[in-house]
C-alpha cells in the first residue's frame, strides 16, 4: 500500500519584501550540523590536535566579542574554484564550437597542441595558457595520444579524482548552500529565491541503488547541459556593469542501511538503523 500523499503548503503571496524570520533558530539543528561538520573535517584527513587548537582559539575570539578570522589559506581555495569553472569552461566550448567538433558526429575531435592552447587562450591569458595545459593533463582532464593529439578522457562533466580537490570543492560550495538557505528563508516572494529543491524517499530497495545512479546521472547531464548553455549564452565576462556568479547544482545521495520491520503504522513500517 502507498504511503498517503505529501501535501504541499501554499506559499504566501509575493510583496517585494523581505522579512526577516521571528522564531528562534533551532539549537538542535545548529548543534547538528556543527558536529556534522566536525566530523567531515575529520573525515576528510584534517588531525584531531589541528581542529581541537582551533576550535579553542575562534572560541576564544568569539567569547572577547571578536569577529571570526578567515585565514589567508581561504583565498587560494576560491581562487581555485573559480579556475575549476574557467577549465569546465574550456571542456564547454570543446563540445560546442564547431571549430572543436566533428561535422560528422558533433563530437569533440582529438586536437592538436596549437588547436588546444588556441582553445584554452578564448578563456584565459596567453600568460595561463601553458599551465593550465599541464593542469588538465595531470588531473586527467585531457590525455595526449602517440599521434600528438589531445582527447578529452571524460565528458562535458569536469571530475577530479583524489581528497584534495573534493575537499576544497565542498569548502566553496558547502557555503553558498547555507546563505542561499538563510536568504530564502528570509525572502517572501517565492519567485526570488534560490532554487533549493529535492526528490527524495526514504524506502528505496537497496537493489535499485545502481539503476537509481544511473537513472540520476543521465537525467541530470541532459537537463544541466541544456542550462549551462543558457549561462554561457548570457554570460558577459568582458561587458560593463555589475554581474554575480550564478550556478546550478545537482548532488545525488545514498543514505546509510536501514531496516524497515512491519509495524501497525500507517506507512506500514518504522525504519531502525543497521549497523
Amino acid at each position: 500500500m502507498k504511503s498517503p500523499r505529501k501535501t504541499t503548503q501554499q506559499s504566501p503571496k509575493p510583496t517585494g519584501r523581505p522579512i526577516r524570520a521571528t522564531k528562534p533558530p533551532s539549537r538542535a539543528a545548529l548543534n547538528a550540523l556543527l558536529s556534522e561538520t566536525i566530523s567531515f573535517l575529520l573525515a576528510a584527513g584534517l588531525p584531531r590536535r589541528s581542529l581541537a587548537s582551533k576550535l579553542r582559539k575562534e572560541s576564544r575570539r568569539l567569547g572577547a566579542g571578536a569577529r571570526l578570522r578567515r585565514p589567508s589559506a581561504t583565498k587560494p581555495v576560491m581562487w581555485g574554484h573559480e579556475h575549476l569553472g574557467e577549465i569546465a569552461g574550456v571542456v564547454h566550448d570543446w563540445h560546442r564550437q564547431a571549430a572543436y567538433t566533428s561535422r560528422r558526429s558533433g563530437e569533440p575531435r582529438a586536437l592538436l597542441a596549437a588547436e588546444l592552447r588556441g582553445l584554452i587562450g578564448r578563456r584565459l591569458p596567453s600568460e595561463r595558457i601553458a599551465s593550465t595545459l599541464r593542469w588538465m593533463i595531470s588531473n586527467g582532464i585531457i590525455r595526449h595520444r602517440k599521434d600528438r593529439r589531445f582527447t578529452l578522457s571524460m565528458g562535458r562533466q569536469v571530475v577530479l579524482k583524489g581528497r584534495t580537490m573534493p575537499t576544497e570543492r565542498a569548502a566553496a560550495l558547502v557555503p553558498q548552500y547555507l546563505r542561499i538557505s538563510l536568504r530564502n528563508a528570509d525572502t517572501v516572494n517565492p519567485h526570488a529565491r534560490d532554487i533549493d529543491r529535492d526528490a527524495r524517499v526514504f524506502f528505496l530497495p537497496e537493489k535499485w541503488l545502481g539503476l537509481w545512479r544511473v537513472v540520476a546521472r543521465e537525467r541530470t547531464e541532459a537537463f544541466l547541459e541544456g542550462v549551462d548553455n543558457w549561462l554561457e549564452d548570457h554570460s558577459r565576462p568582458d561587458g560593463s556593469g555589475r554581474v554575480r556568479e550564478v550556478a546550478l547544482h545537482c548532488y545525488g545521495f545514498t543514505g546509510e542501511p536501514r531496516l524497515l520491520k512491519l509495524s501497525g503504522t500507517t506507512n506500514g513500517g518504522r525504519v531502525v538503523r543497521t549497523q
